[in-house]
Formats: structure tokens, C-alpha cells, sequence
């Protein structure tokens, strides 16, 4: 297994970074309202904007990858990132906007994309509606997945405590995720051309969202099978995403968003380290068969041991499993287009799980949709007989 450090060079090489095959695409949609990540966090009333301000600052500055600006090598024909420091405290400062709408409304009707060619790949403002201040910060995905909001939160909450700093770094992590995909590129990476698939007009992509939320029963159900057949948590969404999709999609390829993390061991460290695999649905084995067969696909994975890697337009049909890690944080849903004919996206914290299915309107139709969130509950009915059955034999 691959061990990493954050802060294993001070190399100058390490402080700019080709992107990674995920940013690259991320990067082809630039200032459209898709892979926004904003956040929202009500203020005490014990809080002053100052404090705040000077934490947020050190949380910024003890990464060097929140302090990136994007631009094109002509001669090496790719987009790079390279840390541009934060200015001196002094010079750096928060605006406060006062608003006349919940603060999620103004999140997703009055604000544009961040451009990645105008500046870091965050902005933060302080929203004041009615009696109530917020902070409101919004990260392009290009810099932040899942597992990094909880670490900016972590740090952000420890500044205003303490006024705990972290060395900041550099961009070593993505120097060597760019070269493990061009090694991995000769070996297993798809041999499909990516094309320009989904760069239609703006409504071709424009997405609808429909979620379905599980019960505290069938929450039950989902960890009893995980317990039983001694399997990671996220194994049971995959199989519960394949026998939805086998209804249509038996044998059919598609994409599993993974990250990277597992891999380097870099946890405390802020970034885009996801990837994406490559699955086909399967529907005809066994429970137990399937669970055990996904799981080992998971642990080699894990373990660095990939599979078919994919780009980021080989798919229509996308798998993300997610953890609400957050406990000051408020996620805001705020993407309009979908690069993607379907995604289902597993969004699950600690007493709660919700399937979110995200679509096209050119792919599908709202009864289609309508069909699978339907089958949801049966094909949970169902997994909890097999269930029982197992106990019962």
C-alpha cells in the first residue's frame, strides 16, 4: 500500500501542479452553476465578525491548496495550479452583504459560478438577514471533496479556539496522483475516447433532482446486512444502486466516484482527490455472491490495487456515495446541470441516508424517474426478507 505525507518535499517543483484527470474536466466547465460546494454556517451571537475573519484566514493559509490559481502551459498544452499566497492579514478582508432572502435562496439564485481563471477557487462572505448572520463559504469542486470539508471545518473550529495553525505545504499530493495516472494510463485506464460527450447547450445538461429517504427501519436493514455479511457500509448502497438499475440497465457499464485518500493516507490534508472506476450492474448472483464479489472490488481499490479507470465523460450513468461529515456546516445543493444522464448520489450521516436521483430531461422522463424512486422501497422490502431468511437458515 502507498504511504503519503503531506509535507514530504519543500521542493519548489511541488508548489505547481498539472491537474488531475478529474480537475481537467471540471476545469472544461468553468463558470457554469455545476460542481458548486457552498456552505453555510449561523453565526452565535458571541461571535464577532473579526474573530471569524482572523480564523478563517489561518484555516485559508495552512493550506496550500485552497491558495491555487489556475492557468494554461501553452507549451505543455494543460491547465496547471499554483500556490499564490493569501496577502498579509491586514490587506485580506470579508465582505458582509445584507440580503432580503433565506440565505440558501440567495445562495442558489443570485450567485454565479466562481471562475477558475479570475482567482482562488473559493469565496467567502459574511450574509445578514433579518436578526440572523451567517457565514457563508462556497469551494469549486476542483479543490474540495467530501472528506475536506470536514477537515477545513476541523481546522476553521480549532483557530477560533486555540488559534491552531497548520504549516501549510504544497501540491505534492497532486503532483503524484498526475503521475500515478500516467503510469496507470499505458496499464488500465479506459481505452475509450472521451470525446466531447455532454458539451451540448446549457438546457441539454440542466438538471432535475428528485430524493428519496430511507426510514429508521430500513436504515436498520442496510447496517443488519453489512453486519452479516461482514461488508463495508457504502458496498450495501452500490448493491442497493444495482439491483435499482438492473431493472433497465442489467449488464450495463457505469461510473463509481472513489477517492484517492485511502490510498496516499493523506486524511488531514484539503483537496480534489477523487477518480473515477468503472462497475457493470449485476443482478444475477446471489446476495451474499454480489456483496462479497463488491466488496473485494472495494478493499483492492483501497488498497491501491485499481481497476479500470475512467474519464469523466465515459459514462451515463454515475454511483457517488457520500458522508455528511460536518457538524457546524450546512451543505447547500446549488448545481443546475448534470454532466451526467443519471447520477444516484448516496448522501448519508450518522442517523439518516437519502438517494438523490439526479437526471437529464433529454435522457429521461419524470415517469422514469418516478418509477425508480417507487422501486426503492420495494427492492429494500425485499433485501430485508433475504435478510431474514438468511437468519432463519
Amino acid at each position: 500500500m502507498l504511504f503519503y505525507s503531506r509535507y514530504q518535499s519543500e521542493d519548489p517543483a511541488d508548489f505547481s501542479a498539472e491537474l488531475t484527470k478529474m480537475q481537467a474536466c471540471m476545469m472544461q466547465y468553468n463558470e457554469q452553476p455545476i460542481h458548486r460546494k457552498p456552505y453555510l454556517y449561523p453565526l452565535p451571537d458571541t461571535m464577532s465578525y473579526e474573530e471569524l475573519r482572523v480564523a478563517l484566514y489561518r484555516t485559508i493559509s495552512s493550506h496550500a491548496t485552497l491558495q491555487v490559481m489556475f492557468k494554461y502551459d501553452k507549451h505543455e498544452q494543460h491547465y496547471v495550479q499554483y500556490v499564490e499566497y493569501l496577502p498579509p492579514l491586514e490587506q485580506w478582508q470579508v465582505p458582509v452583504v445584507k440580503i432580503n432572502m433565506l440565505p440558501e435562496m440567495y445562495i442558489v439564485t443570485q450567485e454565479s459560478s466562481i471562475s477558475l481563471l479570475k482567482g482562488y477557487p473559493w469565496r467567502v462572505k459574511f450574509l445578514e438577514h433579518e436578526e440572523q448572520r451567517y457565514l457563508y463559504i462556497e469551494f469549486h469542486a476542483i479543490c474540495l471533496d467530501d472528506y475536506s470539508a470536514k477537515c477545513f471545518e476541523d481546522v476553521l473550529f480549532r483557530s477560533l479556539i486555540s488559534g491552531f495553525e497548520l504549516q501549510a505545504g504544497n501540491l505534492s499530493s497532486y503532483r503524484l496522483l498526475r503521475n500515478m495516472e500516467i503510469i496507470s494510463s499505458k496499464h488500465i485506464f479506459s481505452g475509450r475516447d472521451a470525446g466531447l460527450r455532454g458539451r451540448g447547450s446549457k438546457e441539454n445538461k440542466r438538471m432535475i433532482a428528485v430524493t428519496y429517504s430511507l426510514t429508521a427501519e430500513q436504515l436498520l436493514v442496510m447496517r443488519q446486512i453489512a453486519k452479516k455479511y461482514a461488508v463495508d457500509i457504502p458496498v450495501v448502497y452500490q448493491l442497493l444502486v444495482e439491483q435499482l438499475l438492473g431493472y433497465s440497465y442489467e449488464g450495463e457499464r457505469y461510473g463509481i466516484v472513489e477517492n484517492w485518500r485511502s490510498t496516499l493516507r493523506n486524511y488531514d490534508e484539503i483537496g480534489c482527490f477523487n477518480y473515477l472506476s468503472e462497475e457493470y450492474v449485476n443482478v444475477s448472483t446471489s446476495l451474499e455472491g454480489r456483496l462479497i464479489a463488491l466488496q473485494l472490488e472495494r478493499k483492492k481499490r483501497l488498497e491501491g490495487e485499481l481497476g479500470t479507470l475512467g474519464n469523466r465523460h465515459d459514462y451515463s450513468v454515475m454511483y457517488c456515495y457520500e458522508e455528511e461529515l460536518c457538524q457546524h456546516f450546512t451543505e447547500v445543493q446549488a448545481d443546475q446541470y448534470c454532466m451526467y444522464d443519471l447520477v444516484l448520489r448516496v448522501k448519508r450521516s450518522q442517523n439518516a441516508a437519502h438517494i438523490k436521483l439526479e437526471y437529464r430531461q433529454q435522457s429521461y422522463t419524470r415517469e422514469q424517474i418516478q418509477q425508480y424512486v417507487h422501486r426503492i422501497s420495494a427492492i429494500l422490502e425485499r433485501l430485508r426478507q433475504q435478510l431474514l431468511a438468511s437468519h432463519a437458515s
